[in-house]
């Protein structure tokens, strides 16, 4: 059984168990694909369409290869996604000789952007970049059920465009709550990435945190800064574990995290007391679940418990 610090530390922010971790990757550009993400928004505005943005690894990710082989080069695939979507292949790849320094460059910043912890990662969004549907990894469908699926997630984008729709008919706390309606389609990170204009504007109309979103988005914002920080400390640690869990208590004593932000940092002591004090790794994951009972880390502990701690 591998260590549970080395599985943690290795894969602590891994996304989908599907998805492969993000590594050096290849990329082939099919056909009917761009590769220049403005050039894709521009085509998707000019022709009423949503994007579909693949991130891949082409030439390395196993499940990338098997995406593309039993979907994306179908002929249900070509023949019917482009008619409702600007498709658009943002590759990974190992070999990178075929790519551009812009492709190359152009990867690492949209990655970043949107969050990319493992490939494939398809995002369906609109022809300014804003996503409102994505799906981590590969499940196996064939092809005319994953067509079908992506076809659905239009109605996703009506709802959400119905509450934009709804905000720019109201004014303040009420415009703010429709706004963030159609925000919750997506993830919070995502939205505070990917929808920056919308978020500041909840913050403005509900400036007295009358509806409670100026508070809760501007924590979001702070959430998002520690983590970033926390990734930081865990990666500037090495393989020292008494340096990690230091930089990890100043780094709470100082930012003062709540919710998701401190069960994530608990989370992190409590993989690394695994090495060494078992129990001690037990409390702290259970103090870190109880921070926030229904998140997707909430979730995880509940994997390692059952996994690692067994009665």
């Amino acid at each position: 059984m591998k260590p549970f610090y080395s599985i943690i530390r290795k894969a602590a922010l891994s996304a989908a168990a599907t998805a492969t971790l993000l590594l050096p990757a290849a990329g082939q550009t099919a056909e009917g694909w761009l590769v220049d993400f403005e050039k894709a928004k521009a085509l998707a505005a000019k022709e009423g369409k949503s994007l579909l943005m693949e991130f891949t690894g082409s030439d390395w990710c196993p499940p990338c290869k098997s995406l593309a082989k039993n979907v994306l080069t179908q002929d249900v695939f070509k023949n019917e996604v482009p008619k409702d979507f600007v498709l658009l292949k943002l590759d990974n790849p190992r070999d990178k000789s075929k790519q551009t320094p812009e492709e190359i460059e152009q990867y690492k910043t949209l990655s970043k952007k949107y969050g990319i912890q493992g490939v494939p990662t398809i995002f369906l969004a609109d022809s300014k970049g804003r996503p409102y549907w994505q799906t981590v990894g590969y499940s196996g469908d064939p092809a005319d059920k994953y067509v079908a699926n992506l076809k659905d997630q239009l109605k996703t984008l009506a709802k959400r465009d119905a509450a934009f729709a709804k905000a720019s008919d109201a004014s303040g706390t009420e415009k703010a709550k429709h706004i963030a309606e159609g925000l919750s389609l997506v993830s919070s990170e995502l939205a505070l990435n990917t929808y920056t204009d919308e978020v500041d504007e909840i913050i403005k109309l509900d400036a007295n945190n009358e509806a409670g979103l100026k508070g809760k988005y501007e924590g979001l914002k702070n959430s998002v800064d520690f983590k970033a920080d926390l990734e930081n400390v865990m990666r500037a640690g090495g393989d020292d574990p008494k340096a990690v869990l230091a930089a990890i208590d100043k780094l709470i004593d100082e930012k003062k995290p709540t919710g998701e932000a401190k069960q994530e940092a608990l989370f992190y002591k409590g993989s690394i007391y695994f090495r060494d004090d078992k129990a001690k790794a037990k409390a702290t994951l259970l103090e870190a679940q109880k921070l926030a009972p229904e998140s997707e880390t909430s979730k995880r502990i509940t994997g390692i418990l059952d996994r690692f701690f067994k009665e």
